[in-house]
């Protein structure tokens, strides 16, 4: 079926991507998102933007650009997840790609995933070069240096943009988003994936991630970023592949998530105790993350919250930390005693 799939792009008479594009109530950002999409050098793809139940005039703005690649599908709310695995379960390429509403694609962004599926002969999950920019264009940071193969360095963090990766259609609906989680799902999904499938790299930059005040991932909601974390770490920990893949690394992978939800906190000066505990939970885990640039990061933020004169006297702390703590505390080290088994991952 999936060779099938292959060859009808190949001639042309199917789709080879499909580019799905979720989006909620960004009608003054949509746009720009499509019509970098319909730029593509690599002109045969079809652009599934899956609105999840906007309210303000989406649906509209999206209706007025005119090309026959464009099929727009409005659902009721559910979230990134959801909206993202509709658009999959519509997709009649080959390959599907995720492209979030308010990021923006290069011209040769297909041209260049088209031609890696050819080199690799059809890998079921890669990934290619993003940067990040201010909404004025300003270059934050490009991300073109990953190693080829990532799915020894992915329990470090979520480096990864989901603009960047591509998944065979058969593997996209075998393993959809996680619907529970409304943030952090493409990293759950990107550790499953890397528990079964080589993840591989090409580094040529094809996308922006743009970063605005108002994007999901920089505002933090604490209780809300626990209740993920701790949803996150209950769907790997009853994934016996992740545990087989990365049992042995198991405290590490706790250490460097827990760092990530110790800056987060550290944002908010109010968060400060929960930050430290955190961190020094993450520290206990696996005492390498001292030499990280999240844990330096955590005591930059929680320093300075304590030179404008907040002190951990004065912070809260909640039973929603605690509850995530002593999860963490009771399944600790866990990874000395799991056996590590060959994934069977195939090597460059």
């Amino acid at each position: 079926m999936f060779l099938d799939h292959i060859e009808n792009a190949f001639h042309m008479t199917a789709p080879a991507f499909s580019i799905v594009v979720p989006t909620y109530n960004r009608s003054s950002l949509v746009v720009a998102t499509i019509e970098s999409v319909l730029s593509q050098d690599f002109e045969n793809f079809e652009l599934l933007v899956v609105d999840d139940g906007s309210t303000d005039d989406t649906e509209s703005v999206v209706r007025r650009i005119r090309d026959a690649r464009i099929r727009y599908h409005k659902k009721p709310n559910g979230e990134r997840s959801a909206a993202r695995n509709h658009g999959t379960a519509l997709a009649r390429a080959p390959y599907v790609n995720f492209v979030d509403s308010d990021d923006l694609v290069y011209r040769h962004h297909l041209t260049t995933a088209w031609n890696f599926i050819d080199e690799r002969e059809q890998p079921e999950v890669f990934h290619l070069g993003y940067n990040i920019k201010e909404p004025g264009g300003r270059l934050v940071r490009r991300v073109d240096r990953l190693p080829k193969q990532i799915n020894r360095d992915i329990i470090l963090g979520n480096f990864l943009s989901c603009n960047g990766v591509f998944l065979r259609q058969d593997i996209a609906r075998a393993h959809p988003f996680n619907e529970r989680l409304s943030a952090s799902e493409d990293y759950e999904l990107w550790l499953r994936l890397a528990s079964r499938y080589p993840l591989w790299c090409e580094n040529t930059v094809t996308s922006t991630i743009i970063e605005h005040p108002a994007r999901s991932v920089m505002l933090t909601d604490k209780k809300a970023l626990l209740r993920r974390v701790q949803v996150l770490l209950e769907s790997l920990d009853g994934d016996a592949a992740f545990m087989r893949q990365y049992g042995a690394v198991y405290s590490r992978f706790l250490s460097r998530l827990l760092a990530y939800v110790a800056l987060h906190l550290a944002m908010e000066p109010s968060n400060q105790l929960d930050s430290l505990r955190c961190l020094g939970r993450a520290v206990i885990e696996d005492p390498g993350v001292l030499w990280s640039r999240q844990f330096f990061g955590v005591l930059k933020r929680n320093l300075l919250a304590m030179a404008r004169g907040m002190t951990t006297a004065s912070c809260t702390t909640d039973t929603e930390t605690s509850d995530l703590l002593e999860w963490i505390r009771l399944r600790g080290g866990r990874g000395g005693r799991v056996q590590r088994e060959s994934s069977g991952f195939r090597k460059s």
